[in-house]
């Protein structure tokens, strides 16, 4: 990694940005955006980075704000009530002749043009500050972990591939569960982490890609006809434990937050 002079204008004025050495090429730029708020209350949403550009639908601007920082929802303080009741599809376009250098683009370059986009058409300036704060250490208990890599199929044996490795990583998560499919040990303490508002660490030393199914009683969890036995269910730690044979430690770290400086709701275009 190399910083560069490059300042992303949606972080504090002066606040230089680490992105990796391009060997001194311009990144592209995104040419077309288009941000409109999301015509339904539907909860599907989802977001890609394409061969020439990002696409999102139904994405709050904290959700847009996780991508673009590669942090977490319990990193992230201060802004409006909006931040993460309006949903916004973006679609953001470099153009033609800048198509080949995107795709070239890593990961954290390709962040970089999202920050910019942010600054850009919702104003959104930001800082960071490190600070001590309770965070998990996410470990393995004994007895060792309770779910599997996805077992290959006799095909895949017999021609030396498993199929499952072409398949999409996928995760559903809701008040009391989380499902995931073919996702990491990190995912699945991001998510803890976004659940308990507390920062989780990955100490498993776990680096396959699995399939982890976790019920737990959500704090606002009421029984009722549908779900019975809500009031019966184990607490998050009590189920980490019991079903995935994980465990999460107390403990003290120092974390970087990402602090809302300013923000507004776009114009649509």
């Amino acid at each position: 990694m190399l910083v560069v002079g490059f300042v992303c204008t949606g972080m504090a004025l002066g606040q230089s940005v680490t992105v990796p050495d391009t060997g001194g090429a311009k990144l592209p730029e995104y040419d077309v955006t288009s941000v409109k708020q999301h015509p339904s209350v539907e909860n599907s949403m989802g977001s890609k980075y394409r061969p020439d550009g990002f696409i999102c639908s139904n994405l709050t601007l904290l959700n847009l704000i996780f991508i673009a920082y590669d942090t977490k929802q319990d990193r992230i303080s201060g802004g409006p009530s909006w931040l993460d009741s309006i949903g916004f599809d973006v679609e953001a376009k470099v153009a033609g002749s800048d198509v080949e250098a995107f795709k070239k683009l890593s990961p954290e370059q390709r962040n970089d043009l999202l920050k910019n986009l942010l600054a850009d058409r919702f104003k959104l300036k930001v800082h960071f500050v490190t600070k001590g704060s309770p965070m998990y250490d996410m470990v393995v208990a004994k007895g060792g972990p309770k779910f599997k890599l996805p077992a290959p199929t006799k095909e895949s044996t017999e021609i030396g591939k498993d199929p499952e490795a072409a398949k999409p990583r996928s995760v559903e998560a809701g008040p009391g569960m989380f499902k995931g499919r073919r996702v990491s040990m990190d995912m699945l303490a991001s998510q803890l982490s976004s659940t308990l508002h507390s920062s989780v660490v990955d100490k498993t030393g776990l680096t396959g890609l699995y399939n982890v199914d976790l019920k737990w009683r959500p704090e606002d969890a009421r029984p009722s006809n549908e779900d019975a036995d809500a009031e019966s269910s184990p607490s998050i730690f009590t189920a980490i434990q019991e079903q995935l044979g994980l465990k999460l430690i107390p403990t003290k770290g120092q974390t970087e937050t990402l602090v809302i400086d300013h923000v507004e709701k776009p114009s649509e275009n």
